[in-house]
């Protein structure tokens, strides 16, 4: 019935001097196929198709997309290129690991020379810390007995009380995240020796 519809339509275009005319096929959305020389204007948006005189589909217009899945397909490209970049990413830092170090000593020398470092950075964070608490308690108990005593607090001594709870802030800080230095440079390094082992072993398994 369709092709017949479709073959009693480009008669009629024909006879009636129409050859050139485009000519459209849509779905509604109770599934009736239609023909015609316009889209309606509320099936602009569907998929249809142009049909030449002889019958034959020479173009399909896509429906258009839902802006749900012109989002989705945005992020599905940018997790794509995410994951490319990724992957360059770890390319350079394979090659930067192969040219760097001969062997896994190589590797392990440099990660405890940095945790040394970072254990005098530490030891010496730590001590500034302590220093700062005591001087800081020294401060507080000269207001207590100033207070006790129904004398004025100088200016001076509530200032420099201020400016040591301010600098054992920040000692603390400082502590702490040379700690989180210390956790991050020890994962870090053990990532790489097992990434440096497994490039290593795919090398001799792909030498002749």
């Amino acid at each position: 019935m369709t092709r017949l519809i479709t073959l009693l339509l480009l008669m009629a275009f024909a006879s009636a001097g129409f050859a050139q005319q485009k000519l459209y096929r849509w779905v509604d959305e109770n599934g009736q196929v239609h023909y015609g020389d316009r889209i309606p204007p509320q099936y602009a948006k569907t998929e249809r198709e142009e049909i030449n005189e002889r019958g034959v589909v020479v173009n399909v217009k896509a429906r258009e997309k839902t802006a749900e899945e012109v989002a989705a397909e945005q992020a599905a490209a940018e997790a794509a290129e995410l994951e490319v970049q990724r992957a360059e990413e770890q390319a350079r830092y394979d090659r930067y690991l192969l040219s760097s170090y001969n062997s896994v000593a190589d590797l392990m020398a440099v990660r405890d020379d940095r945790l040394n470092l970072l254990d005098s950075r530490l030891e010496l964070a730590r001590k500034n810390v302590t220093d700062t608490e005591k001087t800081l308690t020294t401060l507080i108990e000269r207001r207590k007995k100033l207070e006790e005593g129904d004398r004025a607090v100088p200016a001076k001594l509530e200032q420099q009380i201020t400016e040591f709870e301010s600098s054992l802030v920040n000692g603390l800080r400082s502590v702490s995240g040379l700690e989180e230095e210390q956790v991050a440079t020890r994962r870090k390094f053990t990532d790489d020796i097992e990434r440096y082992l497994e490039l290593r072993n795919q090398s001799v398994a792909t030498t002749p």
